[in-house]
């Protein structure tokens, strides 16, 4: 078989008329072919396709290191990639990394968009929009009890587009139990989160007008 940083993105086409099927671990798209595998078993040289992508779209002082491939996902959330090449050139990226919470007392299995990054050079053409809606479907599809992540407020609309993606400000994020963790409020970042599983749907009040913690090491955050 062939999905941690913050989000952006700026593309918008609309999807109603897009048609998905799967073909091993390739998702077709209308015209255009998302390509998904798991990031732990992708090949280095796709890794370094990524970090280049990323670079690109947030980049370091330091420059990227030629001797070694940045990793774009922690290796414990199992990260699910989704990306899009044109003109020979990986140029849009979604991650969708996964991991279980206990919240008021219950187990859930969760998901989240992650590292999303269209190069500037193609932005506006819609492989932003289709790497992020394959990646939603496929969280549809995967068994977890909800999907939830952050994003720039102006984003927001972007996402809701992608992959009818609500805002819930009654909800409000921490990395985790630790003094100085990232938080949703401290970020100034909008809250997404849509329920899956009928467990979640059965538990909805437990999960809105709510403060949840995703139990990540410290600096990290969705």
């Amino acid at each position: 078989m062939w999905a941690f940083c913050f989000v952006d993105n700026r593309v918008g086409v609309g999807i109603c008329r897009l048609q998905t099927f799967h073909v091993k671990d390739v998702l077709l798209l209308a015209d255009d072919i998302i390509q998904s595998v798991y990031y732990n078993q992708m090949p280095d040289t796709v890794r370094r396709k990524i970090a280049v992508l990323l670079h690109r779209v947030w980049p370091e002082e330091d420059g990227l290191p030629e001797d070694t491939i940045p990793t774009a996902h922690d290796e414990a959330l199992n990260a699910r990639s989704f990306y899009a090449y044109a003109d020979g050139k990986l140029v849009s990226y979604t991650g969708v990394v996964s991991k279980a919470i206990e919240h008021e007392g219950e187990r859930f299995r969760l998901s989240g968009l992650s590292c999303v990054a269209t190069d500037p050079d193609y932005r506006g053409l819609g492989y932003g929009l289709k790497t992020v809606t394959a990646a939603t479907r496929w969280m549809e599809q995967s068994g977890v009890d909800l999907g939830i992540f952050t994003c720039h407020p102006a984003l927001a609309d972007f996402y809701h587009r992608a992959g009818s993606w609500p805002a819930v400000p009654d909800v409000s994020l921490i990395g985790s139990r630790d003094e100085g963790a990232l938080t949703s409020d401290s970020l100034q970042v909008a809250v997404l989160m849509r329920l899956f599983s009928a467990k979640a749907i059965a538990h909805k009040k437990v999960l809105r007008n709510t403060t949840i913690h995703l139990d990540l090491p410290v600096g990290q955050f969705l």
